[in-house]
């Protein structure tokens, strides 16, 4: 009897401890599972983390260790990156290929595109500079060498138009001039976007809608001018108005309604419809004045 209950005694601690055991194995899985679908999780986060931290981090001490900056460079991969961080990458790999004498990665990345390539700038500022010494000849041709103008920064594109304006003013086309003048003033409308506010904001509250004073532009006024001259105010009111009706939150619409309104010699309506864009400077309204805002060229 003592033997045959001591081995069902074995027997039931034997079922036990492969019930236990086999308990402990699934969730020692479960727990694998979880830490590996964390792990498979993780890098994809980190990595898309990483990659502006990276680069800021490089941009930061790229002239402290040049062979080290390219070396880092190199190491990244472009093409699992953002539109804009691949054309950080570029500018810095281009620059630390300068700085190390590597012909062999600048001529790699020609036609790359990046938004603040120092090419266009520079065919940018010296069609100001041909503009500026009275060779309106040379300046138009500057400006025609852009390539892909639509891949330049939003400065670079509004000094483009801006100069554009100037040149077909001198030459006294008022075609050209007009249509110069519509491109930048169609800018206007999108002001509280980040792509404006980002460079004209308030540094020291980002979150505040720096204010815009839509009167003191030089292209608007230009751009009533121009109406006046063309008389076809009435024509601009009408498709403003339109726009409007289709969708009242456009600010587009609502900045040609104001300027069109203003060469009709109706100051009163057009105030009213500039007091309607949140973002523009009126009396009474607090806000911070705009950074980096001055007439160019």
């Amino acid at each position: 009897m003592r033997r045959a209950a001591y081995a069902l005694f074995i027997m039931n601690m034997n079922r036990r401890y492969k019930t236990l055991m086999v308990t402990v194995i699934i969730a020692s899985i479960g727990v694998a599972s979880a830490q590996e679908s964390t792990r498979t999780n993780e890098p994809q986060k980190t990595a898309a983390q990483s990659t502006k931290e990276q680069l800021d981090q490089l941009r930061k001490t790229a002239r402290d260790d040049v062979p080290r900056t390219a070396q880092a460079l190199r190491a990244m991969n472009p093409a699992t990156m953002n539109d804009e961080d691949r054309a950080t990458w570029v500018r810095l790999t281009r620059e630390a290929a300068v700085r190390s004498g590597d012909a062999a990665t600048l001529r790699a990345l020609s036609g790359q595109d990046d938004p603040f390539a120092l090419l266009p700038l520079a065919q940018v500022l010296l069609a100001n500079g041909y503009l500026n010494e009275g060779n309106f000849a040379a300046a138009n041709e500057t400006l025609a060498k852009i390539a892909h103008l639509e891949h330049l920064n939003t400065r670079d594109q509004r000094r483009y138009w801006a100069l554009k304006v100037r040149l077909a003013q001198l030459a006294g086309n008022l075609v050209e001039e007009r249509a110069a003048v519509e491109h930048v003033v169609h800018e206007l409308g999108r002001w509280s976007s980040d792509d404006c506010q980002s460079c004209h904001g308030d540094l020291k509250n980002p979150k505040a809608v720096a204010l815009l004073d839509v009167q003191a532009q030089w292209l608007g006024k230009r751009f009533v001018e121009l109406m006046k001259l063309q008389g076809d105010a009435q024509a601009v009111q009408a498709r403003a108005l339109a726009k409007l009706a289709a969708d009242p939150k456009d600010d587009d619409a609502r900045v040609f309604l104001a300027y069109a309104l203003l060469a009709l010699d109706r100051p009163a309506e057009a105030q009213a419809r500039i007091n309607e864009l949140s973002w523009a400077a009126v009396p009474g309204r607090q806000g911070a004045a705009p950074r980096m805002m001055f007439m160019w060229p």
